[in-house]
Order: C-alpha cells, then sequence, then structure tokens
C-alpha cells in the first residue's frame, strides 16, 4: 500500500511538473508572437507618422507659396492704389477674383493692414459677400495684431497658431502673414485666415488602420489641433479641443516629449486612460508653429490575439489540471475501498495510469504542434515583409542591368564590326596567296587589341555590379565620367551631346556604384525625353557646383520638362510619364531612395527653360591625414 501510495505521489508529481512545463513553454512562445507583433506595429505607427509629417509640412508650403504669390500679384497692387487715393468712393474690378480665391483655397477671411497702427485697410470674407471700406479700423482680434507685429518685425512670411482670445473668450483661427511690397517699398501687410479643412483632411485619412489607430496633432499649450477619432469632444471640430480646454487638454507624456523634440516610439498611457502604442515626433513649421504629431493604437488591438490564445491556454491548463487531480483522486478512493485485493487494485491503477499518461502524451503534443504552426506563420509573415521591402530594389537593379546589357551591345558593335573585317581581309589574302608572315602577325596584334579593349568593357560593366555596401573613399568627377562611359554609345546612337562640365577633384566617402546606379536613371530618364520631344539638337549638360561642405551635381536637359500636373508624383513608386511598356515607374523613386536614405543626401527634380533640372545633393566628408 505504502509503495502504491508513493508512485501515485511521483506520477502526481511528474504530471503536474509536465503541465507547467507546457503552460511555460506556451507563455514564452506568446511572448515572442507578442514582441513581434508589437514591433511591426511600432514600424506602421512610424511610417504613418512620417508620412502624415510630411503631408503637413507640404500643405503649409503651399500655404506660403500661395500667400507670397498673391501679396505680388498685380490685383493686389492695384487694390493698394485703389486704397491709398483719395477718391471718396471705393471701386475695385476684382474683387470677384479675391472673393473666388478665399473660397476655393480654403481661407476664411482675408486682410489688408496699414503700417501704421495696424488699421485694417480691405477684409474679405470666405463667402461671396465683399466687405471692403477705406475707414481705418483698429484691429478687433488680438491674434491679426499679434501676427501683424511680428510681421513687420520679421519681414517675411509668419504663421500664428490657434490660441484663444482672452478679451472675446472665442477662438482665434490659425494666421498667416506676408508683407506686401509696391515697386520694392514696403506697404502693408497681408493676412489670410487658414480653414482646418485641409489639415483635418490629411489627419483623418484612415485607409488601412486599425480599429483604434489615430493621428492627431497637439499644439504648444498640450490642445489638439485637429479632430480625435477616438476622442467624441473634438469629433464635431477641432475648435472643441480649445474652447474646452479641461475636456481637449491632451497632456500625456507622448505628447509633452514630442513637444520637446523628441522623437521617439513606447507604450504610453493616452487621454482615454488606455494603453496605446505611441509614434511621435516634433513638427515644426517655419519656426513659428511648434506641434506634435503623433499616431497611436491601442495595445489590446495589437495583442488581441496572444491575449486570446493565452486566455485559452490557460483555461485549458486548468481544466487539465482538475481532469488530473479527479482521476488521481478517483484511483484513491478505490485503492482504499478495494484494500483487500491488492492485485485488482494494482491491475486498476495501472491501466488508469496508463490512460492518463496517453492523454499527456497526446495533449503534450497538440500545444507543442500548435506553438511550432504559430511560429511558423509568423516567420512567413516576417519573410514576406522582408521579400516586399526588397522586391523594389531587385525590380530597380534588374532594370538597370537590362540598360547595362543593351550599353554593352553598343559599345561591342564597333570593335565586333572592325574585327569582321580584319577576318574579312586576312580570309581574301589567303585565299589569292599574298598574305604574308607580317600581315598575319599585324592581324594577331590588331586583333588582340580589339579583344582587350572589349575584355575591359566587360570588367568595368562588372565592376558596377559588384556588390559593394560599405562606403569608400572616389572622386565624384571619376563616378560621373564611369556612368557616362556606360552610356555615351547609346547617346551617339540617338545623336544626343552629353557634355562634362565637371573639372573639380572631389573626393568624398560615401557609396559610387549607388551614385552611378542613379546617375544612369537619370541619364536614361533624359534620353527618352529627347527621343519622345524630337529637338533639333538633343544635349544633355553636366557640372558639379561647390558649396562650403556640400557639392552639386546638375544634370540639365532640352527634353521638353514634365507636365506640371503631375511632376510632384514623378517619386512614387510605379509611377510613370512614359508609356506602360517602355517604363516601370521605379527608376526615379529607387533613386531618390539611394540619395536621401542610403547615401544621406537630397534629390530633386524640376522644370526649367528647355528641360528638366535634376539636382543631387550630397555631404563633402574631409579625409583625414
Amino acid at each position: 500500500m505504502r509503495i502504491q501510495t508513493k508512485k501515485i505521489r511521483v506520477t502526481l508529481f511528474l504530471v503536474l511538473l509536465i503541465v507547467v512545463v507546457v503552460t511555460v513553454f506556451s507563455y514564452l512562445s506568446l511572448d515572442k508572437i507578442q514582441n513581434v507583433l508589437v514591433e511591426k506595429s511600432f514600424s506602421n505607427l512610424i511610417t504613418s507618422r512620417d508620412i502624415k509629417k510630411q503631408q503637413v509640412k507640404d500643405f503649409f508650403s503651399r500655404k506660403i507659396m500661395d500667400i507670397e504669390a498673391i501679396a505680388i500679384s498685380s490685383d493686389i497692387a492695384l487694390l493698394m492704389e485703389e486704397l491709398n487715393s483719395s477718391r471718396k468712393d471705393f471701386t475695385f474690378n476684382n474683387q470677384s477674383f479675391l472673393a473666388h480665391y478665399t473660397k476655393r483655397y480654403g481661407y476664411m477671411e482675408m486682410f489688408i493692414l496699414s503700417l501704421n497702427k495696424g488699421e485694417i485697410l480691405y477684409e474679405q470674407k470666405e463667402s461671396y459677400f465683399i466687405k471692403s471700406t477705406k475707414q481705418k479700423n483698429r484691429l478687433y482680434k488680438e491674434g491679426v495684431y499679434k501676427i501683424w507685429k511680428k510681421t513687420l518685425e520679421l519681414k517675411r512670411v509668419v504663421l500664428l497658431d490657434i490660441k484663444k482670445d482672452t478679451k472675446n473668450q472665442r477662438t482665434t483661427s490659425l494666421l498667416i502673414a506676408t508683407p506686401i511690397y509696391i515697386k520694392g517699398v514696403l506697404k502693408s501687410v497681408l493676412v489670410f485666415s487658414l480653414s482646418n479643412t485641409g489639415l483635418s483632411k490629411i489627419m483623418g485619412f484612415r485607409r488601412g488602420y486599425g480599429k483604434t489607430q489615430e493621428d492627431y496633432l497637439v499644439g504648444s499649450d498640450n490642445l489638439m489641433r485637429t479632430n480625435s477619432y477616438l476622442c467624441s469632444s473634438t469629433q464635431s471640430s477641432e475648435k472643441a479641443s480649445v474652447s474646452n480646454p479641461i475636456r481637449g487638454k491632451c497632456a500625456i507624456r507622448a505628447t509633452k516629449k514630442a513637444l520637446f523634440e523628441r522623437t521617439e516610439k513606447e507604450i504610453v498611457v493616452d487621454y482615454n486612460g488606455n494603453r496605446v502604442l505611441s509614434a511621435y515626433s516634433p513638427l515644426v513649421i517655419n519656426d513659428d508653429l511648434k506641434w506634435g504629431i503623433l499616431s497611436e493604437i491601442d495595445e489590446e488591438e495589437v495583442l488581441i490575439l496572444p491575449n486570446n490564445i493565452r486566455y485559452t491556454l490557460t483555461l485549458y491548463a486548468v481544466i487539465f489540471i482538475i481532469l488530473i487531480l479527479a482521476i488521481v483522486f478517483f484511483v484513491v478512493y478505490k485503492m482504499f475501498e478495494f484494500e483487500k485485493k491488492e492485485v485488482r487494485k494494482s491491475n486498476e491503477m495501472n491501466r488508469n495510469l496508463q490512460k492518463i499518461n496517453q492523454e499527456l502524451s497526446k495533449s503534450e503534443y497538440e500545444v507543442i504542434l500548435q506553438n511550432e504552426q504559430l511560429e511558423i506563420k509568423v516567420d512567413a509573415v516576417i519573410t514576406r515583409e522582408k521579400q516586399n521591402q526588397s522586391l523594389l530594389f531587385q525590380q530597380s537593379k534588374m532594370a538597370a542591368m537590362g540598360e547595362m546589357i543593351g550599353n554593352i551591345a553598343h559599345q561591342w558593335r564597333q570593335p565586333l564590326n572592325a574585327l569582321s573585317a580584319l577576318n574579312l581581309r586576312v580570309g581574301m589574302k589567303y585565299q589569292v596567296g599574298k598574305l604574308s608572315d607580317k600581315e598575319m602577325l599585324l592581324f594577331e596584334e590588331k586583333s588582340n587589341e580589339i579583344i582587350q579593349r572589349m575584355s575591359n568593357t566587360i570588367d568595368d560593366f562588372r565592376n558596377f555590379f559588384y556588390p559593394n555596401k560599405s562606403s569608400e573613399w572616389f572622386f565624384v568627377e571619376q563616378a560621373i565620367e564611369e556612368a557616362i562611359h556606360f552610356i555615351e554609345s547609346s547617346y551617339q546612337i540617338d545623336n544626343i551631346k552629353l557634355i562634362n562640365y565637371t573639372n573639380s577633384k572631389i573626393e568624398i566617402k560615401n557609396h559610387k556604384n549607388e551614385l552611378i546606379q542613379v546617375l544612369l536613371n537619370i541619364f536614361n530618364n533624359s534620353k527618352d525625353a529627347i527621343k519622345g520631344s524630337n529637338p533639333e539638337r538633343g544635349v544633355v549638360l553636366v557640372d558639379v557646383i561647390e558649396s562650403e561642405n556640400r557639392l552639386k551635381i546638375t544634370i540639365q536637359d532640352n527634353g521638353g520638362g514634365i507636365n506640371q500636373e503631375v511632376i510632384d508624383r514623378v517619386f512614387e513608386p510605379y509611377f510613370t510619364t512614359k508609356f506602360q511598356d517602355e517604363g516601370t515607374g521605379i527608376g526615379l523613386y529607387m533613386s531618390k531612395m539611394i540619395i536621401e536614405e542610403s547615401m544621406n543626401g537630397k534629390l530633386k527634380l524640376e522644370n526649367s527653360v528647355k528641360g528638366v533640372l535634376t539636382t543631387i545633393e550630397l555631404d563633402i566628408n574631409k579625409k583625414q591625414s
């Protein structure tokens, strides 16, 4: 009896140990899955935050260009002339244009303010109703007065953040102002009151987002500048945050760090009291607006899968332990009940223990199998993401390789023709019996020279495709000459001149082959543009300009330029202005990725008088002796 009791205790201990080990192993696997999901979500949040940040900057850049353009327009000049005239009747024929402009581009109000005391000379509202007067009115809004004063101090375009009017207890709009110069003389100040429609569209775009994912802007006063998708107090408009600071205030740790110009990612408690994954960054516009931009998603939504699995495993473990305990208690009860029949008890106990072991083995196998399947799925998702990221780079490299094969064909055509002519000449002399030893040696020498030149061509192209990802010291002029060497044969066939004005010996440490790849992409685009526009004489000019610690590589062609409506999209992946069978749309996208992310430079493209001007900016690293 004692031996049997001891066996039961040992068996119970082993069963419980197996259950604990399996449970711990499962939880460790779930922790790994959880970390992967969190990192993936942070990556998505950072991408969303950076895209929205750039879109907001572009939005304000357009507004700055708009107000600068309207300030120097002939309509403003005529309006200023009428306002400064001594006539009593105010007549301005282009008021409808200003009304249409204000409404179309999302401005609520327009003011023209005098230099003296900031008096209102002209006021234009969003609707077509026009209020114009020559009566000198004092500024009636604290915000307008501040931006008038700041514009006169700085003599540039100025932005004024949303604030609450302390006198009238109402919310002021986001203001933008610029000085008005007439014939070089400062005459007045032009002020626009911006609508929040544009910013709301940018921050409210949620395609592909999770249920609780949102992006929002926070001002230096910890109040939201755009609608919050999850906060009911800001869903009607962004003004709810300013006019109701108790409900709209968003003074959480993430917003404070973003306003202190820190770009980080972490798990925090948001303004609703929920734990969220937050990716935040400062947003500075024109040195006037200092906001924070945040992209967040609830931690509960990110971890819903591992939490459900953890709950299921815990439930199964509890049920399993209860089942084991019930079986053990049943066996013990039977042992005490049939104490006198030791053999029967022993056999019964063996059968029960065997049954238990089989169930334990089966359950353990199922749990391990589930964990392995989960790990395989996670690894497959990670592998697929990496493959998608490298696909664009591979497509770009293959496109460049196709161009290089064409260039090799152009490079070899002339030496092959020369070699064929030599063979024909030697063959004819041999047939007529006039082939001398001297001519045979000369044939051998020239043939070897041509073949060596062809071999050098292969070596040049092979060196270009050699996968060297480390930085190296090289001369910029040499990289440009190598790129021209690769492309010059195809340029000669299309009768296009490629002129290199580079004469500076600038040595930098960077990725040489990647710079050559970008130059080849730009040269090919210029060649295709010139062929498409059919100019009388195709010309591409290359030059290098050195300025302090930066250098600029400029490439100018006369291919007619790019349609202004689509020029802002040329760096998007798979966007092309060529026919579908002539372009992939990844050349300029990959070029921008290489220059700005791999080489830490800048790549920009703009229309010039006769074509396109492409500029590559790179840092000049001083070589230490």
